[in-house]
């Protein structure tokens, strides 16, 4: 072998070793791939651990980034690591974000930070770069895009040519070009903006929370009214009838209400219920006696839709009433306004309730604009001031259920009326008819079982209206004999009011055409029929992170 060729193979072998020994070395060195990351040195923006920069590229963009953080204040940092299972820009991204995060690169409360990171696989020639910049800095500076086409153009053709401090360059020509102290000035006004529009929002929902509970503490809450059983009435006022004792009592109306209404009519001999069969189920009709009466109570109403709709036999399925929810409409809005104009109710519960939840509403509307912002710029303040508008508007729909309020009349009435609840509870546990109720006289003004079944309904004692009712039949059925009352208003399926008999017969019972009547279909038809017909420079990191910022870059 000639002279000058053994001399170039000890030096190319030389060289090769040399290499060899220094990515060794760089190695050997390096801390294992994060995240977690060791700790930042101070004043140090460029960590290159998988050996991929020379000295004098590392030196050229410390000197760039300390160049742009005292211009602008934003902070950059360059970090490489040998990661060969990162084979995604996502994986790349959310190693940038926790990198960002645990050293807090960025100025907290700004969040003006770039990551620059290189995740290389084993032969350090290919793998994925993340250019991850918090809110502050995407806002400011460069948008996800801005960044992307700095890879995709500046940065990919060298890297693919393992020209890795050339697109170290090429990105932080990009970088420099556009952290500018105008921009840095944007931010900061956008800043102190962000700021006023959170706090605003947070001290406007702050005002109205205190108002909607100011106005429920000075108008809408009811005077205390002692609630005792020697609470008692002769009889109730006029005007006060089952359908109004629900509203005096729950200051609303609801399916209770119309249920009350109707057995009340039933009471008073103007309507019947009958059950028939349909496929898999029952359904309850009601319809007209035939018997006539003057009603000059709000209840007028319902009976007028059911004279008008009830067929040739006298009867009408209530959900093929058209009128019949409208005329439920008319009841509860009635009853309100008696409510009022006997001085029981400050005002009608329906418009109180329906003007509070108007303003919940708004508060909830004013609160979009500022979310939709928040998505949009990731911007601290919306989400502050939103977060606050909804709160406040959840706290306005809640309290409006609250808003309701009675008179100091009424507070008594509704004291009265719950003494009368408990008496009449107590009288149906220990009766085994509707007739000893009355004889017991829970309530001195009713007079027959009709009216106690209706008070009952009206005081929601269904259940206990079924334990009497079965008490009778379990009776009847014992006896052979009729023990006590039963609603001569409610025909069961194929049947007709106590047509044959009570007991041990064959033939059908007072509910049901079997002996013994099916008391719970009753009462469960009675309690639905209400709701069928209603509808610095130079330092460490300064705290920021990467919250509501965003990646760009890819493989190579």
């Amino acid at each position: 072998m000639r002279p000058d060729r053994r001399l170039a193979t000890i030096g190319f072998a030389a060289a090769a070793v040399g290499a060899w020994l220094a990515i060794g070395s760089v190695a050997a060195a390096a801390p294992s791939a994060g995240p977690p990351y060791p700790d930042a040195v101070t004043g140090q923006r460029v960590y290159d651990y998988a050996g991929i920069f020379s000295p004098a590229a590392i030196s050229q963009t410390d000197q760039t980034i300390q160049g742009i953080e005292q211009r602008t204040g934003a902070q950059v940092a360059v970090y490489t690591q040998v990661k060969p299972e990162i084979d995604s820009p996502d994986k790349a991204d959310q190693d940038a974000l926790a990198l960002m995060n645990q050293w807090g690169v960025g100025r907290k409360g700004f969040d003006d930070g770039l990551v620059i990171l290189f995740d290389m696989q084993d032969k350090r020639q290919h793998g994925q770069v993340s250019l991850y910049a918090g809110s502050g800095f995407k806002a400011a500076f460069l948008a996800d895009s801005d960044r992307q086409a700095i890879f995709d153009n500046d940065m990919k053709p060298l890297l693919k040519a393992g020209d890795f401090d050339g697109a170290l360059k090429a990105a932080m020509d990009g970088i420099d070009a556009v952290a500018t102290p105008e921009h840095a000035d944007q931010l900061n006004r956008a800043r102190i903006f962000n700021a006023i529009v959170g706090l605003g929002a947070l001290a406007l929902a702050i005002f109205l929370v205190a108002f909607v509970l100011f106005r429920w503490n000075t108008h809408g809450r009811d005077p205390i009214y002692v609630d005792d059983n020697s609470v008692l009435m002769p009889a109730p006022p006029d005007g006060l009838t089952p359908a109004m004792a629900t509203l005096l009592m729950d200051d609303r109306t609801s399916s209770r209400t119309v249920s009350a209404a109707m057995v009340d009519l039933a009471a008073r001999g103007l309507i019947q219920f009958r059950q028939e069969e349909a496929f898999l189920s029952k359904t309850t009709t009601v319809g007209v006696t035939g018997k006539t009466a003057s009603i000059g109570t709000p209840e007028a109403d319902i009976y007028s839709a059911i004279c008008t709709w009830v067929g040739p036999d006298g009867f009408v399925e209530t959900s093929s009433m058209p009128q019949l929810a409208s005329a439920t409409s008319c009841l509860k809005s009635d009853l309100e306004t008696l409510a009022v104009r006997k001085g029981w109710l400050t005002g009608r519960p329906s418009r109180v309730v329906g003007l509070w939840i108007v303003v919940a509403v708004a508060e909830g509307i004013a609160a979009i604009p500022l979310i939709v912002w928040t998505l949009t710029i990731e911007a601290s303040g919306g989400l502050l001031g939103g977060v606050a508008l909804i709160v406040a508007a959840v706290i306005t729909g809640v309290t409006a259920w609250f808003m309701p309020c009675r008179t100091q009349l009424g507070a008594m009435l509704r004291a009265m009326l719950a003494a009368y609840r408990r008496t009449l509870q107590y009288a149906m546990a220990q009766a085994q008819t509707m007739d000893q109720v009355v004889e017991s006289k829970a309530l001195p003004w009713v007079s027959t079982p009709d009216e106690a079944m209706a008070w009952g309904v009206a005081f929601g004692l269904n259940e206990e209206i079924d334990a009497v009712l079965r008490r009778s039949v379990e009776t009847s059925a014992a006896t052979g004999r009729a023990a006590g009352w039963y609603p001569m208003w409610w025909i069961p399926v194929g049947g007709h009011s106590l047509a044959g008999g009570v007991g041990g017969a064959s033939g059908g019972g007072a509910f049901s055409p079997s002996a013994i009547p099916d008391v719970g279909s009753m009462m469960s038809a009675i309690g639905s029929i209400g709701a069928s017909t209603s509808h610095s420079s130079g330092g460490g990191f300064g705290g920021g992170g990467g919250g509501g910022g965003g990646g760009a870059g890819g493989g190579f």
